[in-house]
């Protein structure tokens, strides 16, 4: 059996799924780990992973002795990410997996599309931007289920996500806006970030389906909570968000509008500590609702009996997905981008003994 060296880069929430499950896929070999911190530094990959296994790969912070390592492939995970950095990891001929951006690049982001597809001609590997929504949910699964209609009029990808276990408060009030003013809301640079970020799916789709995009929406709707919110993030001060609803629209010059709709809160279903109400089904999950002359409703839910190992479940599942990919992507031919398009079915690998 062929194995393939990998290399985890970051090992937050989603890198530290990652290491694990290189240590344990069976078509792959860890070849070394490059972590941030001190208190991480020169830990074996397997005491950093939560296995009681111990693989004899230490983690550096050397950056220039992980790109010098002997690797197929680096998962890289970092948050923020370094456009730069994974340049000259494409340039020395190591493959990227990543969940950072970039999924389907080409519309929204041409120039750096530019960059990085000559950092793969360079070092003659690809890159591929992988995950759970964006990098899968959001333009994987719909793309999939439209196999199954006809004419299809709308697609509608909706993220729910009760908030208040999840603890990085970076993302919460930086990236989702809970817990400040409407107006600082209205002023975070991230905005046009996001936009760009849930354009790239909705383009994938486009791509899919063989249509082409006239116009581009996007707005936010805002509930305030009537009450100080406890949660793992801080306290949600009263009269601060405590729901973003937020919305990114195209339209096609085939007359197929295609949705992606992230609904954020801190409270439960009943909603009772916010100034208002939205009609929301479900407390954290996603639902793909495809409508045309056949009319389909998809939901995905992590099952767990806690709030908090759902969401955590539902974080590693990004990590794995990446990993899984790995085979697929450094075997994938033309170096360059690739996304779901171009690339065979992602699936899991259990063991050594499947029949041929």
């Amino acid at each position: 059996m062929k194995k393939y060296r990998v290399i985890e880069w970051a090992t937050g929430v989603v890198g530290t799924a990652a290491l694990k499950r290189i240590i344990e896929h069976p078509e792959l070999e860890l070849a070394g780990v490059k972590v941030y911190s001190d208190d991480k530094t020169g830990r074996d990959a397997g005491e950093l992973a939560g296995l009681s296994v111990t693989t004899g790969v230490l983690a550096t912070q050397d950056v220039d002795a992980i790109i010098a390592t002997d690797a197929d492939c680096i998962i890289y995970c970092p948050m923020p990410w370094d456009l730069d950095e994974m340049c000259r990891i494409l340039k020395s001929g190591k493959h990227v997996i990543t969940p950072c951006p970039y999924w389907f690049p080409w519309k929204q982001n041409p120039e750096v599309t530019s960059q990085i597809e000559e950092a793969c001609r360079i070092g003659g590997v690809n890159l591929h931007a992988s995950g759970c929504n964006p990098g899968g949910i959001a333009e994987r699964f719909p793309l999939t289920f439209s196999g199954w209609c006809n004419r299809i009029d709308r697609i509608t990808i909706t993220e729910y996500g009760d908030c208040r276990d999840y603890a990085s408060e970076a993302v919460i009030r930086e990236v989702m806006n809970l817990g400040k003013t409407p107006e600082t809301a209205k002023d975070n640079p991230i905005q046009a970030i996001l936009a760009n970020s849930w354009y790239e799916p909705i383009d994938m789709i486009a791509e899919g389906l063989g249509c082409e995009i006239i116009k581009y929406e996007s707005d936010n709707d805002y509930i305030l909570a009537n009450q100080d919110i406890d949660t793992a993030a801080g306290v949600i001060e009263k009269g601060t968000i405590a729901l973003n609803r937020s919305r990114h629209v195209a339209q096609t010059r085939e007359g197929t509008e295609i949705v992606e709709e992230q609904i954020w809160f801190m409270d439960d279903l009943h909603q009772t500590r916010l100034e208002s109400k939205l009609d929301i089904p479900r407390d954290s999950g996603w639902r793909i609702r495809i409508e045309g002359d056949v009319n389909l409703i998809f939901d995905v839910q992590i099952d767990a009996s806690e709030q908090k190992e759902r969401t955590a479940q539902g974080i590693q599942t990004t990590g794995f997905h990446c990993v899984n990919a790995v085979p697929l992507v450094c075997d994938a031919p033309n170096p360059g981008l690739k996304t779901y398009l171009d690339l065979n079915l992602i699936a899991g690998r259990m063991g050594t003994h499947t029949e041929r």
